[in-house]
């Protein structure tokens, strides 16, 4: 079995099962743990505890994920008085691919993924909390 903390995107192996508190994108099958204890886990948006055996990892594959961006912590901007504060926009693209355009080490995200093997955006996750102590991705679907 997978090795699941707080934070994970999960998804559900059968959604029909539980009571979705979402409003929009109902549809879109992925979770965020917010507590887990013994055998059960409870997630953002669903009401009541999940048995473990009821979740799963989300593979990186384009359409089970496709609800996922990335929207990193930026740094502060040093204005000076009178200088315009500068505009950040939200990124919603998909996060696999917006990887193409952030760089760690001299290599872009993906490679960086790629190189370690991760198949699943929760091992995702953890590799960029690891490194930044944030993993920026978000779930487009609340």
């Amino acid at each position: 079995m997978e090795k699941f903390e707080e934070g994970d995107f999960i998804r559900l192996k059968n959604m029909d099962k539980y009571q979705v508190g979402r409003f929009l994108n109902m549809d879109v099958n992925i979770f965020e743990i917010t507590s887990i204890k013994d055998e059960s886990v409870e997630v953002k948006q669903v009401i009541g505890k999940i048995p473990v055996s009821e979740i799963e990892p989300i593979p990186i594959n384009g359409k089970d994920d496709l609800q996922i961006y990335y929207d990193p912590i930026i740094m502060a901007s040093i204005i000076g008085p009178y200088d315009p504060v500068p505009v950040h926009k939200k990124d919603y693209s998909y996060y696999y691919e917006s990887f193409k355009r952030n760089f760690y080490e001299d290599k872009d995200f993906q490679e960086l993924i790629k190189e370690k093997g991760l198949r699943y955006v929760h091992e995702v996750q953890h590799f960029l909390f690891d490194q930044f102590q944030d993993d920026g991705l978000k779930i487009h679907a609340i």
